[in-house]
């Protein structure tokens, strides 16, 4: 008999998110690339530099299995030297987060957000400064970020993207049904049909979605973003290391992409990674 896995209950009595353990993959990331960057802005941004979280989840996950408690994206963040964070996600999720915040010293630096981050994307542009940098980070367990969402995001705006994009799950596992659909999530997530193309052109799923991906990229270039296509980090699963998600990063300027690479030299294991030269 197999008995249902406990309730995800951090040790603080607050709910949590389940998760694998590629997750302290991506924590790693995240941790790298906060670090260098805030540290390498902030002589000509200090006071002006913000970060927006458009998935922030409960701020704690706990990796099935073992329980091992880890910090979610919010709270690694409030470890880094940002003047303004905004936290979106909907509401069931945001009120943990909240709780969680309650008592931490920067919570007068915080704006929550409630709500579907497509639909509120006005809010959270008004709550983000105008005249700052800002760092975005992008997590969703899908493909719920809509390219209309990003493209409002980055308008007239100072701003990196830091993102995960569901490549495993979201887009390749997904495809038969999205290509028996008229209205897709992938529709949206790319901002239009092009990726129907791709399914027309043949292949495996694996060779359609890396097609699907590579458009998605290019829609960010569209938008005069540089993107680091060699430093495409890919986060899998621990069992049959099956690639789930990239972590891609996405910059209107070089520094950026000096960041990530920096950021992406040393993994997880702390093996160091070859640096690349940064085409121009």
């Amino acid at each position: 008999m197999v008995l249902p896995e406990p309730p995800a209950v951090a040790s603080d009595a607050l709910p949590a998110r389940p998760t694998g353990p590629w997750v302290l993959d991506k924590k790693h990331y995240l941790e790298r690339y906060l670090d260098i960057f805030s540290r390498g802005v902030w002589g000509k941004w200090a006071g002006k530099l913000s970060y927006v979280d458009l998935f922030s989840g409960p701020g704690r996950s706990i990796i099935r299995g073992t329980r091992e408690e880890v910090e979610g994206s919010p709270l690694v963040s409030l470890k880094y030297n940002f003047a303004h964070y905004v936290f979106v996600d909907v509401p069931e999720v945001l009120s943990s987060l909240r709780q969680r915040l309650s008592s931490h010293p920067k919570l007068a630096q915080v704006s929550l957000i409630e709500g579907d981050c497509n639909a509120v994307i006005d809010r959270v542009l008004k709550a983000l400064p105008s005249n700052h940098l800002t760092l975005a980070f992008i997590d969703p367990t899908g493909l719920q970020i809509q390219f209309s969402t990003i493209r409002r995001l980055v308008h007239n705006r100072k701003m990196d993207l830091l993102m995960t994009i569901q490549f495993g799950m979201g887009i390749r596992m997904n495809l038969p049904l999205y290509a028996k659909a008229e209205g897709t999530a992938l529709t949206g997530f790319l901002g239009n049909t092009g990726w129907r193309e791709d399914v027309e052109a043949g292949g495996s799923q694996s060779q359609i979605a890396r097609r699907i991906l590579n458009r998605y990229m290019q829609r960010l270039r569209d938008l005069n973003y540089r993107t680091v296509q060699d430093r495409e980090i890919d986060i899998r699963s621990d069992q049959g290391n099956l690639l789930l998600y990239f972590m891609v990063l996405a910059s209107r300027h070089l520094l950026g992409e000096q960041f990530w690479r920096k950021a992406t030299q040393i993994g997880p294991s702390g093996q160091r990674l070859l640096n690349l030269p940064v085409e121009e």
